[in-house]
């Protein structure tokens, strides 16, 4: 591959820019991770821009896909507290999406008898049988996504990002 005067590709991706750039403004920090975690979290953007596109005709943002989602696969009814540590999301934004869902007739709450003040949430029928419609489509989505890059590509990727996300969720006590 090409390099520029600084030993970094000619060419390549916007994060390739963004390493350039920095280190002709601070050629005493070493950018290397940025590399990694600017990429992963642009894909991270790409991907729920896109998925995002193609959940709006169900009705549904990728955020409350993974909502229902979670309830269809726990087998049980799940606290908010509980669904916002397995999302990873601020209870603030499932508080909203909770809110939707239930409105729209996906999802029911009820008291939570361990804990007064909390609820326990399940899917109703509808919401069942939307989740069971929409993850065939998902997949297939997200199959055609990923079928844009090499084979080689997609199966490299899997080992690194589990032990990444691994480490980085066992950080967190989760």
């Amino acid at each position: 591959m090409d390099q520029d005067t600084d030993g970094l590709p000619a060419h390549g991706d916007v994060v390739d820019r963004m390493q350039r750039e920095w280190a002709r403004l601070r050629p005493d920090l070493n950018f290397a991770s940025l590399g990694v975690i600017h990429r992963v979290l642009r894909a991270s953007r790409l991907i729920l821009e896109a998925s995002d596109a193609f959940l709006a005709s169900y009705g549904l943002t990728r955020g409350e896909l993974d909502v229902l989602s979670a309830l269809r696969r726990s087998g049980e009814p799940l606290s908010p507290t509980t669904l916002a540590q397995t999302l990873l999301a601020p209870r603030s934004a499932i508080t909203m999406r909770l809110n939707a869902l239930q409105a729209r007739g996906l999802l029911s709450r009820t008291a939570n008898p361990a804990d007064g003040r909390s609820s326990l949430l399940v899917l109703t029928d509808t919401g069942t049988a939307l989740v069971d419609e929409v993850i065939p489509a998902q997949l297939a989505f997200e199959d055609a996504l990923l079928a844009e890059a090499p084979a080689w590509a997609v199966e490299a990727l899997v080992d690194p990002l589990r032990a990444l996300t691994s480490m980085w969720e066992q950080g967190r006590g989760h």
